[in-house]
């Protein structure tokens, strides 16, 4: 995209936004790229179509690809070829309107020519600092799926050579570290109670996924013989994002269930806004059952197995004797962050604004597209919005928000010795959410090994921020789904009602007391989601291969080994 079209598109992006002064534009496909850098309100308009390209939003698709949800079958059963990973496009497509080095290419033009203009240095140093941030996203989120990609910081020209190389790891790393720390020195602080936080980029947002970045790095993933030099950079970068973000204002939001539903809330850190009817996402439809939704349905339905993750209110396991969980009334007693994200049959959930609505899943309760686990997902969904409106959604997406701070710094805390620094941060978490705390540590066992402490982490991390699309990516970079998933199966829980109470059911159903009388109307019987297959994940998944296509346009680029033909090795 030419510097004229860009800032055409970032322009009508802007006026949308109501920003008036870009509509005085008479001819904006006239526009020359000098005149950007010195008019702020171009430039401006340049930036707004970067945050537009780049910002994170809801996804649907990813809790399939785990434990979470049923689905991601070419994932889960080993069944992807070199063809079916095709994030790193080469071309705008319906599968990919927006290819990561288009999007790098508009970056790099900022990057390169703001300088050159007249536009106020204070203005200015913020835009770069945008810039930088946005590029270090862009080419993390490559490196996490392939490893090492062709690393390109400037425009390129026609007349240069197209046919790249990959360069390794290790060095595009050091260049995504350098550009969150160009973007952690030229961003503003800005509080979170200030009106300035409205979801544009600032100090704390580079600092926090800087400190995720370098979790990710130290992970087995990509940290296979455990340095601990790279566990060390990540303890200190989420310390000082921790630090910082709390000196600012930042800190968890006392509402788990709520947080979602108070835009810019001390929490939300990393943010996608989103306005009817300019930008609107179809989360809720996706997620609530079609009898109360249009347009998506199916997504996100959670399996026994998250079902049985969360603890009870003490904190305790299910499978602690003394805990008190009791199979059938599985719902009773569980961590408060059960309800605000499982809904189960018969859980009072008033959507659409109807008051006194439950949502029943026994067999033959639903007679539209059903839910096969049992339950759906009940997080971030907005009960009062209507059935119709659930497919315009304009709830933020939360990319990164303080939890997971404090999540990222208790592992790499663990991981370098400072075991009780992340006994800290987990009842931090579990007092939040309102966990009985008992002697103190909620349910938490005392004196843990790292190992332990570390399957703690990652039990938290999966109640704490299931359905947020960070569990396929928790498995993915501790190379958890063999040891975890392989050779096994996701389950659901069918309920059935009994034949014999069914009328007294019927006339009752809608004030029945369950907490006292369930077991007088349902059976439970756990059920295979995964039919065909039991899951299959290959070693070769940690790094993607590259399409075919790519390589036959450019064969100067290498195959990811361990796909045929491979030769390019992505940890060095």
């Amino acid at each position: 995209m030419s510097v004229s079209r860009a800032a055409w598109v970032a322009a009508l992006s802007l006026a949308l936004c109501g920003c008036d002064s870009i509509l005085d534009l008479k001819d904006v496909e006239s526009i020359d790229e000098t005149d950007v850098w010195n008019d702020a309100a171009l430039a401006e308009a340049y930036v707004n179509k970067i945050y537009d390209d780049n910002l994170p939003g809801w996804s649907t698709g990813d809790a399939g690809v785990s434990d979470e949800s049923p689905g991601g079958d070419s994932y889960m059963y080993g069944q992807l070829t070199e063809n079916s990973v095709n994030y790193w496009c080469i071309r705008s497509s319906n599968n990919c309107p927006n290819p990561p080095y288009d999007r790098i290419r508009r970056i790099n033009i900022l990057l390169t020519e703001i300088d050159q203009g007249t536009i106020d240095t204070v203005v200015t140093k913020r835009m770069k600092g945008e810039g930088y941030f946005f590029r270090a996203w862009d080419y993390w989120e490559l490196v996490k799926r392939y490893g090492g990609v062709p690393l390109i910081l400037r425009p390129q020209a026609l007349t240069d050579s197209l046919f790249v190389t990959r360069d390794s790891t290790s060095k595009v790393m050091r260049q995504i570290l350098a550009d969150l720390d160009s973007a952690i020195a030229l961003l503003p602080v800005i509080r979170a109670t200030s009106g300035d936080n409205d979801g544009h980029l600032h100090k704390g947002v580079a600092m926090a996924l800087k400190g995720r970045i370098l979790l990710y790095y130290a992970s087995p993933q990509f940290n296979r013989t455990g340095d601990l030099t790279r566990w060390q950079n990540a303890y200190d970068a989420n310390r000082a994002a921790r630090d910082s973000l709390v000196s600012w204002g930042f800190g968890l939001y006392p509402d788990f269930a709520g947080l979602w539903f108070v835009d810019m809330n001390k929490e939300a850190i990393f943010v996608r806004r989103y306005q009817f009817p300019f930008s609107t996402h179809t989360w809720a439809a996706a997620t609530r059952p079609l009898s109360e939704s249009q347009g998506s349905s199916g997504a996100n339905r959670p399996t026994w197995e998250m079902v049985q993750a969360f603890p009870m209110w003490t904190g305790r396991p299910i499978t602690d004797p003394s805990a008190g969980y009791d199979t059938l009334y599985f719902w009773k007693d569980r961590d408060p962050r059960f309800s605000a994200t499982i809904a189960y049959n018969g859980v009072l959930w008033e959507l659409s604004g109807k008051t006194g609505r439950r949502q029943w899943t026994y067999n033959g309760a639903e007679s539209n597209n059903p839910t096969p686990s049992g339950f759906y997902t009940r997080k971030a969904v907005a009960p009062a919005v209507s059935a119709f409106d659930a497919s315009r959604g304009v709830t933020q997406w939360i990319e990164i928000r303080f939890a997971e701070v404090l999540l990222n710094l208790a592992e790499a805390a663990n991981a370098i010795g400072n075991t009780q620094e992340a006994y800290d941060q987990l009842t931090a978490l579990r007092a939040r959410a309102r966990v009985d705390p008992g002697t103190g540590l909620y349910g938490l066992d005392p004196g843990m090994t790292g190992a332990q402490m570390q399957d703690a982490i990652m039990l938290e991390r999966q109640i704490e921020l299931a359905y947020e699309a960070k569990r396929s990516w928790d498995l993915r970079r501790n190379m958890l789904f063999e040891s975890l998933l392989n050779g096994k199966k996701r389950h659901g829980l069918l309920i059935t009602l009994n034949p014999d109470s069914a009328a007294l059911f019927a006339s009752i159903r809608d004030t029945v007391d369950l907490d006292s009388r369930y077991a007088g109307f349902f059976t439970h019987e756990v059920i295979d989601l995964d039919r065909t297959f039991s899951i299959n994940w290959h070693p070769e998944y940690y790094f993607y291969a590259i399409l075919k296509d790519h390589i036959n346009l450019n064969p100067h680029l290498q195959q990811t080994m361990g796909w045929p033909n491979g030769t390019f090795d992505p940890l060095p």
